[in-house]
């Protein structure tokens, strides 16, 4: 799924790493920076000072950025923060991408966002009244749910969750882990990774058997930026 080497950026250094189908891997980040960083690099948006990226196997470096867009739509990208439309409620957002610009069936992806929607810990109705809110009105959990759902409606290969748990309470970081282990059991050649700042979220993730990483953050290279 994703094989590190050597990369290297402005705010973090990271020698090697590996997350193979079908595992779970938290990214611990010194600082906000950091993690964006390195979601940058992970999705192809930027280019690395050093090193390598490759993604379900094939080398970032090496692709023409038509053949980059399509190897992002085989992937979820789920964040909390700049996620959504503002003026769009929250049920809208998450049926924006898949519903317009995948022209999946309208019924279809109703019913598949009731079976998330219990993944999350959430009953039909009460969910329906908390995501017809806008995000400005909408809670940290609610939009964080809302980005989630959207991600994992596209059915992508690897999940990356940026932030998705800030702001959150235990329960609630608890409810959305629960989540994404049902969504990745579905199917084994998954995998998902979370970019963490600084937080480890232990015992919400205990359950699970997931591999932590650790970003060496350059300071001195951060406050020059």
């Amino acid at each position: 799924m994703i094989e590190i080497s050597e990369l290297e950026g402005v705010h973090f250094r990271l020698p090697q790493a590996a997350v193979p189908a079908g595992e779970m891997a938290a990214i611990v980040a010194p600082t906000a920076a950091c993690a964006r960083e390195f979601v940058d690099f992970l999705l192809g948006l930027a280019e690395p000072r050093h090193g390598v990226v490759q993604l379900l196997g094939q080398k970032l470096s090496a692709l023409q950025e038509s053949a980059r867009r399509a190897l992002r739509s085989r992937l979820g990208f789920a964040a909390q923060a700049d996620a959504h439309v503002s003026h769009l409620a929250l049920w809208e957002n998450i049926l924006l991408g898949p519903g317009y610009h995948r022209g999946h069936d309208a019924g279809a992806l109703e019913s598949r966002v009731e079976t998330l929607l219990g993944w999350c810990g959430w009953n039909a109705s009460d969910a329906r009244e908390a995501l017809m809110r806008k995000p400005d009105h909408a809670s940290a959990f609610e939009r964080a749910a809302a980005a989630w759902l959207r991600a994992v409606l596209i059915e992508p290969e690897l999940l990356v969750c940026e932030e998705l748990f800030a702001g959150l309470t235990s329960n609630e970081r608890r409810r959305l882990i629960e989540a994404c282990v049902n969504f990745q059991a579905e199917n084994p050649a998954r995998a998902s990774v979370f970019v963490l700042v600084g937080d480890r979220l232990l015992d919400e993730l205990q359950p699970t058997q997931v591999t932590y990483l650790s970003l060496r953050g350059d300071f001195r290279a951060e406050a020059q930026a």
